[in-house]
């Protein structure tokens, strides 16, 4: 859900400042070359780590760990690694049409995410924030209308959550004076209770929200707290220095951690779990820098050349 929000002030803020200069063509191009040229290598990826756990751990396919990984195969659902469920991961169908490829559980959110980029601007189509012909505006609205039908219907209470992240957007930009220390403390404190509820389900239960509005919310009112002018240029340049290296590989570690942590617990932990004390928390901090690690490295293969697979695409595809 912080995800969305993120992706909603990113994507969905930078189609309302391109306002009438917005492309679509040039957007679905950047928006594919971003995220196909890190997904095709991380299906093969999820594949051949896969192959590995077929050979020498099946139990994990077939789910008897799923109370320990619980994002990973569970016994009452069929795992799938077939041909039709890559392409149907590659188009984004996945958890719509076809079940998550693999053992890679945290791609069902990259569904929500790319028919959220494709909603938003159709959107702005329709409602003329963005030149287009009438034709063209009534051929986008028929398109709408089939993705909301057909794909996106179970996917609608996450876009209300992305669209808070457009609002946000908008609140920084318009945002005049700064905000006291105690609104960012109260906001952010507010968010660490969504979180725990949402696994409590005690609070939004009885507001009668669902748990991941509640947490898309609160983030929200986090997010517009901590665009504070007032905090030292000396700090805002660490943090953006981290947040800026973070951003570059989030990506990347997305996609291709859980495949990584597959292969640790069956090696590792099979048929156990850390214990929480001193040792177990150095060997999860330990795990955590070596999955940070490969994604890096990762990161470096394929992520980094987005921008020049964008450029060769380009010039061949869309005439300027």
């Amino acid at each position: 859900m912080v995800f969305f929000v993120l992706s909603g002030f990113f994507v969905g803020g930078s189609i309302l400042s391109r306002g009438d200069h917005f492309r679509f063509a040039n957007y679905l191009l950047a928006r594919l070359s971003r995220l196909w040229v890190v997904l095709i290598p991380a299906l093969v990826f999820t594949y051949l780590m896969d192959q590995v756990l077929a050979d020498s751990y099946p139990q994990i396919l077939s789910g008897e760990y799923y109370s320990i990984l619980n994002s990973g195969p569970y016994p009452s659902k069929e795992y799938s690694s077939s041909i039709s469920t890559f392409f149907a991961n590659a188009f984004f169908l996945q958890k719509i049409y076809a079940p998550v490829f693999g053992t890679n559980g945290p791609l069902w959110s990259l569904t929500n995410e790319f028919w959220y980029y494709i909603l938003f601007p159709f959107i702005m189509i329709v409602m003329g924030r963005v030149n287009a012909s009438f034709k063209r505006r009534l051929i986008i609205g028929l398109l709408l209308l089939f993705i909301v039908y057909f794909i996106a219907q179970s996917l609608l209470v996450g876009f209300v959550i992305w669209l808070l992240g457009v609002i946000v957007h908008v609140a920084y930009y318009k945002q005049q004076s700064t905000y006291s220390l105690w609104f960012v403390v109260v906001s952010f404190g507010l968010f660490m209770v969504s979180l725990v509820d949402s696994k409590m389900s005690i609070i939004h239960t009885t507001l009668n929200i669902p748990s991941d509005l509640f947490v898309g919310i609160l983030f929200s009112l986090f997010l517009i707290s901590i665009n504070n002018k007032s905090v030292s240029s000396r700090y805002r340049k660490y943090i953006a220095g981290f947040s800026k290296w973070l951003s570059e590989i989030s990506y990347t570690l997305y996609l291709f951690h859980f495949p990584i942590v597959m292969l640790i617990y069956a090696i590792f932990y099979s048929k156990r779990q850390l214990t929480l004390n001193s040792y177990g928390v150095i060997q999860y901090f330990l795990w955590m820098i070596t999955i940070f690690s490969v994604s890096y490295a990762l990161w470096w293969v394929f992520e980094r050349n987005t921008s020049k697979v964008r450029q060769f695409f380009k010039a061949r595809i869309i005439k300027n």
